[in-house]
């Protein structure tokens, strides 16, 4: 009994951390892109999961020889000495400035293009990309290291033998993948809705967010800038 409870604990906890490591925000942009643009989803949805699992895998491998726990939290430490410099406080909000006027400029004296039609989009484009964008969403940021290291920690100890340990592995990558899987299954049982959301997405892209983007760039200048006088007592 307290094998079979071991198991479900483990399994749960697997499923876990595979939804957590997905969770990155240029997976599910890219998934709502494909879908949103009436791209064949199929192949660059395949395409996303096998970079998925070739990252995730190749990090399994590399951190069953080390603990990456100590080398996440000095680069944390130094991360957080540099953010709270001052010269880069001030370096960055001279950059932001300077970004912002020039956007500015460029938008007061160049001329807005005319609206045009959208473009077909190009059905035959290749899709090896998206294997790209799932290779780096699995091997890059501070969580995965961590979340990938418990993960062969929890496979290893849970039994000696080679292939319940593939198994419950699998399961690891299966939950890491579902949700983009289960988002594209669900964009395809309401097809009304999903012309409106595509429809507006065409329309969101087309529109010319210069000011805004100066204005946000203005507004980190002047941010970074009182904390390079202020923040640094």
């Amino acid at each position: 009994m307290s094998q079979i409870l071991t198991w479900v604990t483990t399994l749960a906890a697997l499923s876990g951390f595979g939804l957590s490591l997905g969770l990155n925000p240029a997976l599910y942009g890219a998934t709502a892109d494909m879908l949103a643009r009436g791209l064949p989803v199929r192949a660059r949805l395949a395409f996303m999961i096998s970079g998925l699992w070739v990252g995730a895998t190749a990090l399994f491998l590399v951190l069953q020889t080390f603990n990456p726990t100590s080398l996440v939290s000095t680069i944390k430490h130094r991360a957080q000495d540099e953010l709270f410099n001052r010269t880069v406080d001030l370096t960055a909000g001279i950059v932001f400035l300077v970004l912002a006027g020039g956007i500015s400029v460029w938008t007061a004296y160049a001329r807005t293009p005319p609206a045009r039609p959208p473009k077909p989009v190009k059905q035959n484009a290749r899709p090896m990309g998206y294997f790209f964008i799932g290779l780096s969403s699995a091997v890059i940021g501070f969580t995965t290291l961590p979340i990938m290291y418990l993960v062969g920690r929890m496979t290893t100890t849970l039994t000696p033998q080679l292939v319940p340990r593939i198994i419950a592995y699998s399961i690891f990558l299966v939950a890491l993948s579902s949700p983009f899987i289960v988002i594209a299954w669900a964009w395809s049982r309401f097809p009304t809705h999903t012309e409106r959301i595509s429809s507006l997405y065409t329309r969101t892209l087309q529109r010319d967010y210069r000011w805004p983007a100066a204005g946000v760039c203005a507004l980190a200048g002047i941010v970074f800038l009182v904390f390079a006088v202020f923040g640094h007592g």
